[in-house]
């Protein structure tokens, strides 16, 4: 029972550190005043302020020395730890704002080229369609004047078979050559009609093509501009971010050396031991 009591204690534990990790996580960086680094630095130069009319010896003040330099390069290091925290931070969250930012701007360019692609099928669907009708409309024109040849060029071959009489036979075949002659002739003129129809539809198409192609390849192009844009300002926008990180770095350590100062100010002021 025991145990599994322990265990159960631990599991709970270990949910409520993975829980507060996040938000841990996001916790605003303390300045130096907070840490435990500057306030021993100030509580000795306080010890020191207080001993600053008691008398002395060499050996007294070097050690009030060693111990105040030790305490100001710890609250000098955790200066520097801060702001290396805060580099950190600030490094992940700008990458992570510019990857969601990049993220919408591809997002929105799939969009619009999957609306351009689907444009472009509508059109060429609808292209297809008058091209299908006017190649109808082709056959329609020549079939009136292809049938009737065919029916009396198949009623003379029909004759032809009932026909025994070698003249007679002979002007059927005439008659029945001829018409198969214009019959080819209308056929070829056909061929080229529906050719033409095809060949000045193809072109349509291809305009269309070449149209939303280039509509895509300018959709894609902007999207490009405008993640490297994105990229540029966010790069600027760190720069700007580490600038004034530094300068809080840097004013952090002056705060440092101020109090460490005065501590010294007050170890100087301590009057020597009378011997």
């Amino acid at each position: 029972m025991k145990l599994r009591a322990l265990a159960l204690i631990a599991l709970i534990t270990g949910l409520l550190f993975v829980a507060g990790s996040p938000a841990s996580a996001q916790r605003p960086i303390p300045g130096i005043k907070q840490t435990v680094a500057f306030k021993q630095l100030k509580n000795y130069v306080q010890f020191l302020g207080g001993r600053k009319n008691v008398p002395a010896s060499s050996t007294q003040k070097m050690n009030f020395r060693s111990n105040l330099n030790a305490r100001k390069r710890k609250a000098n290091q955790k200066v520097v730890a801060l702001y290396k925290q805060k580099l950190t931070r600030l490094s992940k969250q700008d990458d992570n704002q510019e990857r969601r930012q990049v993220k919408q701007i591809r997002l929105a360019q799939k969009r619009q080229v999957q609306a351009l692609k689907q444009d472009l099928a509508d059109r060429i669907n609808d292209i297809q369609e008058d091209q299908a009708q006017a190649v109808q409309r082709v056959y329609d024109n020549f079939a009136p004047r292809i049938n009737m040849r065919a029916d009396r060029r198949d009623a003379l071959k029909r004759q032809l078979k009932r026909t025994k009489n070698p003249a007679k036979r002979a002007a059927l075949i005439r008659q029945i050559n001829k018409l198969q002659t214009q019959i080819n002739a209308l056929v070829s003129d056909r061929t080229i009609a529906v050719n033409n129809v095809n060949s000045k539809f193809s072109a349509r198409i291809s305009k269309a093509n070449n149209l939303y192609n280039s509509r895509i390849a300018g959709v894609r192009a902007n999207a490009q501009r405008q993640i490297q844009q994105a990229r540029t300002a966010w790069r600027q926008t760190f720069r700007t971010q580490i600038a004034a990180a530094k300068t809080r770095r840097d004013g952090q350590k002056e705060i440092v050396a101020g109090v460490a100062s005065r501590g010294a100010g007050y170890i100087d002021q301590m009057p020597p031991v009378n011997e």
